[in-house]
C-alpha cells in the first residue's frame, strides 16, 4: 500500500513548483520554508534535484501557533475545490504554490522573536480577513525586495509586521485621527426652518474679490 505523505494540493514537489515546510527539532526547534521548483526530469536524467531558496526560518514556537488556522484556511478551500484535505507532517510537508505564497505572508508578518502573542493573534485575524488576490499581490511586493530567509524584518517584512500585527488593545485609536478626516467648526445656519415652518430668506451678501461675480458688471434689466 501506497503511503500518503503530508500535503497541501501538493502531491510530488519533486515535480511541481511550490513549498516545502520543514520542522526542525531541539532545544532551538525552527521551521523552515523552501520555495522549491519542482519539474518533471528529462529522459536524460537519471536522476534530478530541484532548485530551493529558502524563504523564512522561523521559531517553532511560533509555527505551531499559526500553523492551525492555516491548516484550515487551506482545507476550506480545498474542500470548495472537490479535492483532498491536506494535514501537516511530522518533518516535511509540501504545499502547492499560491497556498506556500499565503503561508508566508503571515509568518513573515510574525517571525521575530519580539512579536508578542497578542500580536500574533491578531496577525492571524487580520491574515484571514485579507482576499487570497491580496495575500498573493503582498507576497509578491515583499518576496521581489526582501524574500530571502536572512532578511527578516527588513523592508517590506517590516511593513508586514506592521500592517497584520496592528490591532492589539495598545493600538487604540479614533477613526478621525487615522483616516485625516473632520469638521470645520459648526456655523449656524440662517436659513433653517423648523418642521413646518416657512424657510428664512438668506440675506443677500456683497461680491468678495473670490467670487467670480465681482469680475463682471451686474447685468442690466431689459427695456
Amino acid at each position: 500500500m501506497k503511503t500518503v505523505t503530508p500535503n497541501f494540493d501538493c502531491a510530488d514537489i519533486y515535480q511541481e513548483h511550490g513549498y516545502l515546510v520543514r520542522l526542525m527539532k531541539g532545544r532551538d526547534a525552527k521551521v523552515q520554508i523552501f520555495e522549491v521548483f519542482g519539474r518533471p526530469p528529462t529522459e536524460r536524467e537519471a536522476q534530478w534535484a530541484p532548485e530551493t531558496i529558502m524563504r523564512c526560518e522561523a521559531p517553532r514556537a511560533v509555527w505551531d501557533i499559526i500553523s492551525p488556522e492555516l491548516r484550515s484556511e487551506f482545507n476550506r478551500r480545498l474542500k470548495a475545490e472537490g479535492k483532498p484535505a491536506g494535514r501537516w507532517g511530522a518533518d516535511e510537508t509540501a504545499v502547492q504554490r499560491l497556498f506556500g505564497k499565503e503561508l508566508l505572508v503571515l509568518l513573515w508578518a510574525v517571525e521575530l522573536p519580539d512579536v508578542r502573542p497578542e500580536e500574533t493573534v491578531v496577525a492571524i485575524r487580520n491574515w484571514v480577513g485579507l482576499k487570497v488576490e491580496e495575500r498573493w499581490w503582498l507576497y509578491t511586493m515583499t518576496a521581489a525586495a526582501t524574500g530571502l530567509a536572512h532578511q527578516c524584518g527588513m523592508g517590506w517584512r517590516g511593513a508586514l509586521r506592521q500592517a497584520l500585527c496592528f490591532g492589539t488593545r495598545n493600538d487604540a485609536f479614533h477613526l478621525g485621527a487615522v483616516t485625516g478626516r473632520g469638521t470645520l467648526a459648526p456655523r449656524s445656519n440662517d436659513s433653517y426652518a423648523p418642521d413646518g415652518g416657512k424657510p428664512k430668506r438668506a440675506k443677500p451678501t456683497r461680491p468678495t474679490p473670490d467670487d467670480p461675480g465681482f469680475l463682471f458688471a451686474p447685468t442690466l434689466p431689459a427695456e
